[in-house]
């Protein structure tokens, strides 16, 4: 794989790679409301805030520079950008599942209302249970944000 297609494994967060005293480093532009802290493994990796604005973040991630500690931030980096975008795309999600419910209880009566019932079995309820126990999920970014909108109007 060259070196065209490696850089667009970052996607549009990609700002640049440099090597400096020892160390690989590169930089990514993540928007503002993504976070990285405590999704990479900092043992082998450091992480540098460059700017920070409204936009975006212009962070740094480096590590000592041999084939080993680059692939090993590749994959990290890779992991914090799915991470990030996942959260993006849940948040779409509930935001658009949300809506949905909202107009399901708008058109509907109480009596069929307390009649919905939420199916949680198959293949989600073993990932919640997972993620309980697991402590790499207990410090993810938030999923749910603060409403700008008044709820649904009753009749």
């Amino acid at each position: 794989m060259g070196l065209f297609e490696n850089i667009q494994k970052f996607g549009n967060t990609f700002f640049s790679i440099r090597k400096h005293d020892g160390y690989f480093i590169i930089d990514l532009n993540f928007p503002s409301h993504w976070t990285y802290n405590n999704l990479y493994d900092a043992d082998k990796i450091a992480v540098k805030v460059n700017t920070s604005t409204t936009d975006g973040t212009l962070v740094s991630f480096y590590c000592v520079d041999n084939l080993e500690g680059v692939k090993f931030l590749e994959n990290e980096i890779l992991s914090v950008i799915k991470i990030n975008k996942d959260t993006e795309e849940k948040n779409r999600l509930l935001t658009e599942k949300t809506r949905e419910l909202e107009q399901l209880f708008q058109s509907k009566n109480l009596e069929e209302l307390k009649d919905i019932k939420f199916n949680m079995g198959g293949p989600l309820v073993p990932i919640l249970n997972k993620k309980k126990n697991n402590e790499q999920f207990k410090q993810k970014p938030e999923l749910v944000e603060e409403g700008k909108s008044k709820g649904p109007q009753r009749s």
